[in-house]
């Protein structure tokens, strides 16, 4: 798809991942041990053979940034179109820190969305895990003539608890979008069109209601152009019927991630390719006497304790007597022996002493910031 341009908005100012995102993008966040959210969003526009991809962060962007570099691990790193990182600091002429709102965001950056030759936008946030294949979703917006398609599911979270935050798409018979509205409590409804906050348009169109939104002094894309001119432009709603999970709290985040000690959840995941940053680490070692049971391991790790419904990213050290469940650990953390984490999220480079015993619930997961002793 040469005509197609692909915009991520890597950030969520409705995050609430407490240390999580600290010192990082939410996009940056770790998924099914060795990946980021963003690899999700990248893939499904790769896959879909659209190379022409600009992301827009806001801060707490250098995670990102280590992260992408030049695009080459997407096969994004070409002559003509290829990756671009958008920062808030882009143009000299702009001298804030932070984007006010994503309309903000998509104005200080129209010069650069203006070099595209592309005639197509597909813009989409990242608070979503998707890896979807575009191409029937650009050509059912091109077939109905549509000025702005946006995407919707009836299953978000797999029906599970979806928080407050989540926009709903209101469509008529036709499919035509006459509203939309952000749920402000914590609900369980499996027929309702959650906004996955994908739309597509041409790129003179999204010009067009940037310029003019801002010249007023709007700053929301979803609600100051889509739920406002909702009555006046063309907009239509597809609904997609793959599993989708979002992330805009800490529990979202662990329900997303365990679901990937799913079988099935994996198969349908990862049925097109995921692309991510390659490291070249040394297979996993399970010393004798070591217990691990339906948990993702990464490459690197050293287990020679239990591991037991938990996903581990690269470098984990689980020592002899130590007790990992349902529980996130993140890139080089060391757990040492004789020590109990359940339900916990350990960020990176985090050290469990002997014996120490840090157990979280279900309800209630315990967070351990980056490069802690505990």
């Amino acid at each position: 798809m040469d005509r197609v341009m692909g915009i991520i908005l890597a950030y969520s100012d409705r995050a609430a991942m407490r240390e999580l995102t600290k010192v990082r993008t939410l996009a940056s966040l770790p998924v099914a041990g060795k990946y980021r959210i963003i690899d999700f969003l990248l893939s499904g526009f790769v896959n879909s053979g659209i190379y022409d991809i600009s992301v827009i962060t806001n801060n707490n962007y250098h995670s990102l940034m280590d992260h992408l570099e030049s695009g080459k691990n997407w096969d994004l790193m070409r002559k003509t179109g290829g990756l671009r990182l958008l920062t808030p600091l882009s143009r000299a002429d702009y001298f804030t820190g932070e984007y006010k709102g994503t309309l903000d965001a998509l104005n200080r950056n129209l010069y650069s969305i203006k070099k595209s030759d592309a005639e197509y936008i597909i813009l989409s946030g990242s608070s979503i895990v998707c890896n979807l294949d575009y191409g029937e979703v650009m050509e059912e917006h091109i077939k109905s003539k549509a000025d702005l398609t946006a995407l919707y599911t009836r299953s978000l979270n797999g029906g599970k608890t979806v928080p407050r935050g989540v926009g709903v798409l209101k469509t008529n018979k036709d499919g035509r979008i006459y509203d939309l509205y952000i749920n402000e409590d914590d609900v369980k409804l499996q027929d309702v069109n959650w906004c996955l906050e994908i739309f597509i348009m041409k790129k003179s169109l999204l010009e067009t209601l940037v310029a003019d939104a801002v010249s007023v002094g709007m700053t929301d894309f979803y609600m100051d152009v889509v739920k406002r001119l909702a009555a006046t432009l063309n907009m239509k709603g597809i609904e997609v019927t793959e599993q989708f999970f979002e992330i805009s709290d800490v529990k979202g985040y662990m329900r997303a991630n365990m679901n990937f000690l799913n079988e099935e959840y994996r198969r349908k995941a990862f049925k097109r390719p995921v692309f991510t940053k390659i490291k070249d680490s040394v297979p996993t070692l399970y010393r004798e006497g070591c217990y691990v049971s339906n948990s993702l391991i990464s490459d690197g790790c050293k287990i020679e304790g239990t591991v037991i419904n938990s996903i581990l990213s690269r470098g984990v050290r689980v020592e002899q007597g130590a007790f990992v469940t349902d529980s996130i650990i993140m890139q080089n953390t060391d757990i040492k022996q004789g020590a109990n984490v359940r339900y916990v999220i350990s960020d990176k480079n985090v050290i469990i002493r002997e014996g120490r015993e840090v157990t979280g619930h279900e309800k209630y997961t315990v967070l351990i910031e980056k490069s802690t002793i505990v």
